[in-house]
């Protein structure tokens, strides 16, 4: 009988220093490998699928690193700190094959870990959709301004691009830069992005400038246009009020000037139902086509007849210098005066020109009109603000770029700085010295619609102590910028527009993003801030146009605007808001980027 007890106690003992051993052994492992908790099961492989990111979960002892063994298996998450940790994996190429991966994971003071991950060979065809998806979420992985939450969304590569585009950055709640909200008509709230994605057109562009193409687009030559109501809220007449129009346009050559008041879009009045469509169409075609405007032609705010004129649209590349003149010897002052719609580097050798011919003339004060301009190129604002200053930028800083955390992390979180190009401006491959005004006080006239590369040029002359005087309205406030760049799946191109940047001019200021506000504010449908009056757009340039009337004023001190109102009979109005519209290649603060294969 102790015979039996004694092999039954040998028994249970050896059990529990098995189970003991057993549980020593795992606890090393867990401490050898500072990885606890984690999600995958050991010596099963984690099926990873083309469509979606898989993710892996775990708690860390310390700071860790993962890296994976294979090309086709991608690292959305690659580091982190101590504490509870989650990877995200998805598929970087497609096959037909099965395929495996080892994940390692090193945490700092352990000995490294690792999971297989596998992936089931598809006969599934991969389409264009899919492939650019890849390369956008890529992109905006390494370069969006806020790709910390960026890298942790979970996508869907199979969506439509746009969709997936916007999708994405719209679910995001850090990206307040870029993604502004604002209350629609129905006074519901709304939002909208910056940061854009298009199909780049098939036609040809025309390399005009060293680095930058004249891109051609489908247009009718209307650079803008204010929506207005006439009459009372029972009974009236929406008008479209053309804020100007392209030189050799067809919109110029169809005899339609600044100022018309179109009543009827092919035949049909303007209506609450069909404003915008009507909007969209004259501003922005995507295809050859007519339209039949009707414009009411008033005098003293009473219709004396009416015009009809057809424009047909047709592939152009818009050039941005709308005006560009010198009017001399007002009070001793030679004043220059430049209408700038779009910072267009291709046409950047006009732009030089207007410069160059404002010097030649010697002019001593220089009214800069960015009323519509809602930006393009950064390096035209360059040239811009150098031809402004003059000699007195040389050296100086023009902007500096802030990046997401990473990309700092690999400039020692020190801004990227770029200087005012007066020796050598790359674009044109020339000294700016021809185009040198060197003046110490510039006048600008600005609207809600100013923004980008145009508050750009504002905060630059203001970093290096020039005097930027403002007339108009607030401005739009966008305070970054884009760094674009051009995929090529198949036949197509995509152009990927996301903001990648915050500017900041050599003072280090670069928190505008509720807008510059006028040095004098003046509303140019109501300059005289009457209840319910509107006032149409005026030439440029004459003493009538509000704006331009009160810089001359500030200029010379001759007062123009008396006079003027003596004269004109405003029509009883107000201005509807019409949706913002963003026109690729002219509207951002925009620096190309190196292509992405």
């Amino acid at each position: 009988m102790k015979r039996v007890y004694y092999l039954s106690y040998f028994l249970c003992l050896f059990i529990a220093i098995s189970l003991a051993s057993c549980s020593d052994e795992n606890n090393n492992t867990e401490i050898q490998t500072g990885v606890t908790g984690q999600s995958w099961k050991e010596g099963t492989p984690v099926e990873l699928t083309v469509e979606n990111v898989k993710s892996v979960s775990f708690h860390a002892a310390a700071d860790w690193t993962a890296s994976t063994n294979s090309s086709w298996c991608k690292l959305l998450t690659q580091k982190g700190e101590k504490g509870a940790n989650v990877i995200k994996l998805s598929v970087a190429t497609s096959d037909t094959q099965d395929r495996t991966s080892t994940i390692t994971i090193k945490v700092e003071g352990y000995s490294a870990t690792s999971f297989q991950v596998i992936q089931k060979g598809s006969t599934e065809i991969i389409t264009e959709d899919t492939e650019i998806n890849r390369k956008v979420e890529a992109y905006l992985s390494e370069y969006y301004l806020w790709n910390e939450e960026y890298k942790e969304l979970t996508h869907n590569f199979t969506k439509n691009y746009e969709d997936f585009f916007y999708d994405g950055l719209g679910s995001m709640t850090t990206n307040t830069l870029d993604k502004r909200t604002y209350i629609g008509s129905d006074g519901k709230t709304y939002y909208r992005l910056y940061s854009y994605i298009q199909q780049l057109p098939s036609y040809a562009s025309t390399r005009a400038t060293k680095y930058v193409d004249k891109e051609p687009t489908y247009s009718f030559g209307i650079t803008g246009i204010t929506a207005v109501s006439i009459g009372t809220q029972t009974n009236n007449t929406i008008y479209f009020c053309i804020q100007g129009v392209y030189p050799n346009s067809p919109a110029s050559e169809a005899g339609i000037k600044r100022g018309a008041m179109i009543s009827l879009v092919n035949g049909q009045k303007i209506s609450n139902s069909n404003i915008n469509d009507f909007y969209y169409s004259m501003l922005l075609p995507d295809e050859a086509f007519s339209l039949s405007l009707t414009e009411d032609l008033l005098e003293g705010g009473s219709i004396t007849g009416t015009q009809e004129r057809t424009i047909s649209s047709t592939i152009m590349a818009c050039n941005p210098v709308i005006l560009s003149k010198v009017k001399e010897d007002i009070e001793g002052h030679r004043i220059g005066y430049l209408v700038y719609a779009g910072f267009d580097a291709g046409f950047d050798e006009e732009l030089f020109d207007a410069f160059k011919e404002f010097k030649s003339k010697n002019v001593t004060d220089l009214i800069l009109d960015l009323r519509y301009n809602g930006g393009g190129h950064t390096i035209s604002a360059n040239l811009i603000a150098t031809c402004i200053a003059g000699s007195a930028s040389q050296g100086q800083v023009f902007s500096s770029q802030r990046y997401n955390k990473e990309r700092m992390a690999k400039l020692n979180n020190k801004r990227e700085e770029e200087t005012f190009a007066y020796s050598n401006y790359p674009n044109l491959g020339t000294s700016l010295s021809a185009g040198d005004l060197g003046l110490s006080r510039v006048y600008c006239l600005v609207g809600e619609g100013t923004a980008s590369s145009s508050e750009l040029v504002i905060n630059a002359l203001r970093g290096i102590d020039m005097e930027v005087i403002l007339i108009g309205e607030k401005t739009t406030g966008k305070n970054v910028g884009m760094e674009y760049t051009d995929m090529k799946i198949k036949t197509n191109t995509y152009r990927v527009v996301p903001i990648t940047f915050q500017s900041y001019n050599a003072k280090g200021f670069g928190d505008y993003e509720k807008g510059f506000t006028p040095t004098v504010a003046m509303d140019e449908t109501n300059p005289y801030n009457e209840s319910g009056r509107f006032y149409i757009h005026k030439d440029y340039m004459t003493d009538k146009e509000p704006l331009y009337a009160k810089a001359i004023e500030l200029i010379t001190g001759k007062n123009l605007m008396p006079a003027t109102r003596s004269v004109e009979q405003p029509m009883n109005g107000r201005t509807r808001k019409l949706p913002a519209i963003f026109r690729p290649g002219r509207d951002g603060m925009l620096r190309p980027a190196q292509p992405v294969e």
